[in-house]
């Protein structure tokens, strides 16, 4: 009994172990919480310094304020904007320290709304000088702003960014004018265009009966009084004669230039191939006369102005039978092609099926740096002595090219023929298209 008794006991000497474990272990988690407290501090450290060193790197002016507007942080650009030496230096002061009285009042009372409402500034676009740089005058910026609050939900102030967008502002105007200005010249443009082609059209038609009757008048006189007439003065009637002829040419041919938009028809199916014999039916006696030869090849359907069409092929053909060279019978092929392509004049548009025609001969040809020069009115590369004709041909068929939606160049060399290339859309809407 008695040694169960002493077996019972608890000592003195029985405790002192179990006490010096539990202090060890309190030692152990103790340092264990300080390592993990200095490990979190230097990486809360690291990711202050990555944060600062972001944002004082980044070109836009970073802020943010307590409630009563004062600076809590900045970045170096925002410290550099408002003339500061360093963030630090802002630090406690507000807008009023570096603004206009309205201005800074104005940004107080945005930020006071922030806070209020919970409604940010987004995007609010100022025109202001840059306090920190007095020389630089008015410049635009953009600036948003939101509420801060902490991890409890608690306000603490607003946060902001601002960005000087005067580059971009400058440029957005300038475009702005420059499309005004585009605007007011392609309607004045148009203006011209529209009295241009009414006064050729009405100019044409009203010289058309005086010009006759000074061809008509003129071969009764010449029928009736040329074996009285002095040589001189039969003379000076015939170079009448040639002079009213030329003029009758000169006014059809604008008449026809004016009718390629005022006379236009709605856009139907035109096979070419067709098209084109009746064509070389009609020049047949020049053709015969030139002792020349006009090939046709596998030419397509297309959506296009049929008379337009006939005069396009005629000018090109009647052109290339024009320009010959001496004693060289004239030999006028005409060709196309229909592929899948893009305009071009129209460079950034989707492709679509377009129609080449090609009419190449083996004539005179020309220099190449002439190419803008024969396409336009009245334009000539030779005298009228040389070879007849107003410079009206090729003006026509590239208006009508225009008015199609379409594209005509040409390639030579002096002595090498010619080939003109149009290029026209093959499917179009059904009504004309406005001339470009």
């Amino acid at each position: 009994m008695e040694g169960n008794h002493h077996q019972g006991l608890v000592t003195d000497d029985d405790c002192e172990p179990r006490t010096t474990d539990f202090r060890a272990m309190e030692h152990q988690d103790l340092a264990a919480a300080n390592a993990k407290l200095a490990r979190e501090n230097i990486q809360l450290t690291r990711e202050h310094d990555l944060l600062r060193m972001v944002i004082d790197n980044l070109p836009d002016y970073i802020y943010a304020k307590d409630k009563d507007g004062r600076f809590i942080l900045n970045n170096i650009a925002h410290a550099h904007d408002l003339g500061a030496k360093s963030p630090s230096e802002m630090k406690g002061k507000t807008d009023f320290d570096y603004f206009p009285q309205d201005l800074a009042q104005q940004f107080f009372d945005d930020e006071q709304r922030i806070i209020q409402t919970g409604a940010p500034v987004i995007n609010q676009e100022q025109y202001k000088n840059r306090p920190g740089d007095s020389l630089s005058g008015m410049r635009w910026s953009v600036s948003s702003k939101v509420i801060w609050r902490d991890e409890n939900g608690t306000v603490l102030g607003t946060v902001g960014i601002t960005r000087d967008i005067n580059e971009f502002k400058m440029a957005q105007m300038a475009l702005r004018a420059s499309e005004q200005r585009l605007r007011e010249s392609t309607e004045q443009l148009q203006r011209s265009n529209r009295e241009l082609q009414d006064f050729a059209y009405v100019a044409s038609h009203d010289l058309q009966e005086p010009l006759r009757k000074i061809i008509v008048f003129g071969e009764r006189l010449k029928e009736k009084a040329a074996d009285r007439l002095e040589p001189e003065t039969l003379d000076y009637l015939q170079r009448m004669q040639k002079a009213a002829s030329r003029m009758q040419t000169l006014i059809n041919d604008l008449l026809s230039f004016s009718r390629v938009t005022t006379k236009a028809q709605p856009f139907v199916k035109v096979d070419l191939a067709r098209t084109a014999r009746e064509v070389v039916d009609d020049l047949e006696a020049r053709i015969e006369m030139t002792k020349g030869r006009v090939e046709l090849g596998q030419l397509p359907v297309i959506d296009a102005e049929p008379l337009q069409m006939r005069q396009l092929i005629q000018n090109l053909i009647g052109n290339a039978l024009k320009f010959r060279l001496p004693d060289v019978p004239p030999v006028v092929k005409l060709d196309a092609k229909i592929y899948s392509g893009v305009l071009p004049q129209d460079h950034d548009s989707q492709p679509q099926e377009l129609c080449e025609l090609t009419v190449s001969d083996n004539g005179i040809g020309f220099d190449e740096k002439y190419l803008d020069r024969i396409f336009n009115v009245f334009q000539r590369l030779h005298t009228r002595n040389e070879y007849e004709g107003t410079g009206m041909g090729l003006a026509i068929a590239r208006k009508i090219v225009l008015y199609h939606g379409g594209s005509i160049t040409a390639k030579s060399a002096p002595g090498q023929g010619a080939t003109f290339i149009v290029t026209l859309p093959a499917t179009h809407q059904k009504t004309p298209n406005n001339e470009h």
